[in-house]
């Protein structure tokens, strides 16, 4: 039976979660060398005062008096953010303090990316460019023409752009040398609806396509795995036989080399995703599906290079085990009332998985040790691959901006005035 889908439940409630709190959102997919806390920054807003800080507590600085922006961006020695989420202004300040004012780089800007030092940005007429982020947009390299609009994507990662495009009045999805030289290579007919929806794999790009992206109204089977080979961008279906439907897929998630997705799965009678409903299976990148859990789950992600770490439709967190396409154990982690997970890579590795609720944030890390990191009085936290631990705004101590370690200690306050959001963590 065809369900009615909520097309954007994903990118209003976690996808906003990750423009807030993930690593990267909004940059490069490639992990590096991880840094020290005195190596790496935190931006954060306070009454429309942009501030920073290095990541140990020195150098507080005020980088912009009367400041509002969401989405934040860092390319060179400019910070890029746009002023609302709606808004198609992209405006940069530099870093260091020295600015009166932001200005405006572009305008007509519908998405943005950045990648070694270089903003890459996708205009409403569907053309691309790239520049230096110490340049002015005069200076911009056309990377491509035919972007699809409707379908705004922009993922930058190992030399190549990869976005969505319009191939005979059809979309595609697509890519191109990062520096504009060469030709498109179209990977998969369909779209990427979203950056949630690509995995950086160490070998290959891993993408979840759908295929019949002009059906708003029904959820119906039209979801492909596709891996993309990084040097040159062609695209291989894993599923193309076997296609799950959108819905499944679009309240689940990656897990390493998985796509875990709730077969199953309903709407409720406020359009939302009704976890009672379905069970989680996983889908490996040979094409291969699995029983992965009894219920359907909210949130998935990984901790280690086999543990699948998920919160349940009962808001309860479990670790999984995977060996070969099969579950061999099941590691209650007697956590309940929990609502989102995010992990953190460190040199390559996924070391920590961060769970939070209402009741406390908790850090898991590979040996499925779980560690509290705060009670009830954590209210915003932000994190970024390579950099160690977590920050997160203390709602007991004034709202000011904290650090601790990924096992839970060395709590420290970084900030002597209340936060209003913590906006990017940079290794310097």
């Amino acid at each position: 039976m065809k369900k009615k889908p909520a097309f954007l439940q994903r990118s209003l409630c976690t996808l906003m979660l990750l423009s807030l709190f993930a690593v990267g959102a909004l940059s490069g997919g490639a992990h590096a060398q991880a840094a020290s806390l005195s190596q790496s920054t935190v931006y954060y807003d306070s009454d429309g005062v942009l501030y920073k800080v290095s990541g140990d507590g020195s150098k507080a600085t005020e980088v912009l008096l009367d400041f509002e922006g969401v989405d934040m961006v860092a390319a060179g020695s400019y910070l890029y953010y746009t002023q609302t989420p709606t808004s198609t202004t992209l405006l940069r300040v530099q870093n260091d303090g020295s600015s009166d004012a932001a200005e405006t780089f572009a305008s007509d800007i519908i998405n943005y990316y950045v990648d070694n030092g270089f903003i890459y940005y996708l205009d409403s007429k569907g053309t691309i460019y790239r520049v230096n982020g110490d340049q002015s947009a005069s200076s911009a390299t056309k990377i491509t023409e035919k972007a699809d609009t409707n379908y705004p994507l922009l993922v930058v990662t190992k030399g190549r752009v990869y976005y969505n495009t319009l191939i005979n009045g059809k979309t595609w999805v697509a890519s191109k040398a990062s520096n504009g030289t060469g030709t498109v290579q179209s990977l998969a007919k369909g779209a990427l609806e979203s950056r949630y929806f690509v995995n950086f794999a160490k070998n290959e790009l891993q993408l979840m396509v759908n295929t019949n992206p002009d059906e708003r109204f029904y959820s119906t089977k039209a979801i492909v795995m596709y891996k993309a080979n990084y040097n040159t961008g062609k695209g291989t279906a894993v599923n193309a036989k076997a296609k799950l439907d959108v819905n499944a897929v679009y309240s689940g998630g990656w897990s390493n080399n998985l796509y875990v997705y709730n077969n199953g799965i309903s709407l409720n009678e406020d359009k939302e995703y009704n976890y009672t409903k379905g069970k989680a299976y996983a889908l490996t990148t040979s094409g291969k599906t699995f029983l992965l859990h009894s219920k359907s789950v909210r949130e998935v992600s990984s901790v280690g290079s086999d543990k699948v770490v998920i919160i349940d439709a009962d808001q309860k967190a479990y670790a999984k085990m995977v060996t070969a396409t099969k579950v061999s154990k099941t590691t209650n982690l007697n956590l309940s009332n929990v609502t989102y997970i995010m992990n953190q890579y460190m040199n390559d590795k996924a070391e920590v998985a961060y769970i939070s609720g209402k009741n406390g944030l908790y850090a898991v890390n590979a040996g499925l040790k779980v560690s509290k990191i705060a009670g009830e009085e954590w209210d915003t936290f932000h994190m970024r691959d390579d950099v160690p631990g977590i920050f997160y705004i203390h709602a007991n101590d004034e709202y000011r901006l904290y650090h601790a370690e990924a096992n839970g200690t060395g709590q420290k306050a970084l900030s002597d005035i209340f936060l209003d959001n913590i906006l990017l963590i940079t290794p310097n």
